[in-house]
């Protein structure tokens, strides 16, 4: 029986298409195609997404009230750091996040030991380009209507090694005053209270001192008064003696100051009262 040969035949897939070497039809190629876009779609879609969360958490970190310290009154210019929070002359506020400037001050701390360089407006904020610092010295302590004074004292009068930079004092004065029984009564008052001391010595050695006599070798303490106070305590320094008297943190001024004087102490004699 003859057989006969038929050619060889090309692949086929089931629906009778040719398929190519690779064992792959036409539409394989399509589907890959496909398969590329629709990874693609997805990660076009994942970036926008990410893209779109951080575009919203700035939006809404714009927006949120960020603290800063914001002139209340005038700050004029040259005025000291240190003070001007004292003085009331700033305040804290919040303004939204876009809102705020470069280098805005949000801690009263970065202001200490500096000047201001020129007059800051109310209800500006303040800044790092506001302030200069100031050098060394106890300038930075000094309010416009403040000044420092040096007094000489003696280790007992002064408080020399007690009273240190920081504390606050009462200053007592006392002169012998001329009496129509032509002789000197001696007379003492407190003079002013509540000063700041803005230096002192921390060791006394031998020697004489203001008040005469006792104490140790006089030795310079640095006070905060103001500008109508520093003639008054310069004047009692030159013609009388001064003590310090050092006050506790919650220390209260004397509203009534008694002028004291010999037959008050020793014969309790009505006191001379002292106006303020």
């Amino acid at each position: 029986m003859q057989t006969t040969l038929k050619p060889p035949q090309p692949n086929r897939d089931s629906r009778g298409s040719k398929l190519k070497k690779d064992g792959k039809g036409p539409l394989s190629s399509k589907n890959g195609s496909v398969l590329a876009a629709v990874v693609t779609a997805a990660l076009a879609g994942l970036i926008i997404m990410v893209f779109l969360n951080q575009y919203r958490d700035n939006v809404n970190k714009d927006g949120v009230p960020t603290p800063v310290l914001v002139a209340d009154k005038l700050i004029e210019r040259g005025a000291s750091g240190d003070t001007i929070g004292a003085a009331g002359l700033f305040k804290a506020d919040e303004v939204p996040r876009d809102q705020l400037k470069t280098g805005a001050v949000t801690d009263a701390a970065m202001l200490r030991g500096k000047v201001a360089v020129d007059d800051i407006l109310p209800g500006q904020q303040l800044t790092a380009a506001d302030f200069r610092p100031a050098g060394r010295g106890v300038v930075t302590k000094l309010g416009p209507d403040q000044r420092a004074i040096k007094i000489a004292f003696d280790g007992a009068h002064g408080l020399i090694g007690t009273v240190a930079k920081g504390d606050h004092v009462d200053v007592l004065s006392g002169f012998l005053v001329d009496s129509a029984a032509a002789r000197q009564r001696p007379m003492l008052r407190i003079l002013m209270q509540n000063l700041l001391v803005l230096d002192a010595p921390t060791e006394v050695k031998a020697g004489g001192g203001v008040g005469g006599g006792s104490g140790g070798k006089a030795k310079e303490v640095t006070l905060r008064v103001t500008d109508k106070q520093a003639p008054k305590l310069a004047f009692a320094a030159d013609n009388g003696k001064l003590w310090l008297v050092l006050r506790p943190q919650n220390g209260r001024d004397t509203e009534v100051q008694p002028i004291v004087t010999l037959e008050q102490l020793l014969l309790g004699a009505k006191s001379v009262r002292s106006g303020r």
